[in-house]
């Protein structure tokens, strides 16, 4: 039990930090599911998927 009254303020920030990611990995699943793609702009993007696939708002030629 010392232990853990020794270590508690580690074992808090631990937690924290594992919550923040988990909540960071779980937006971005869901924006993937959403279709908006890597996240990272894709004007030039020639390595993203969801980017190569022909949009209405854009032209086809281009």
């Amino acid at each position: 039990m010392t232990w853990l009254a020794e270590n508690i303020m580690s074992i808090i920030l631990l937690v924290a930090l594992v919550m923040i990611v988990a909540f960071i990995i779980r937006a971005k699943i869901k924006e993937k599911k959403a279709g908006k793609g890597c996240g990272c702009g894709c004007s030039g993007c020639s390595g993203c998927a969801s980017c190569m696939r022909i949009r209405p708002d854009r032209d086809r030629d281009k």
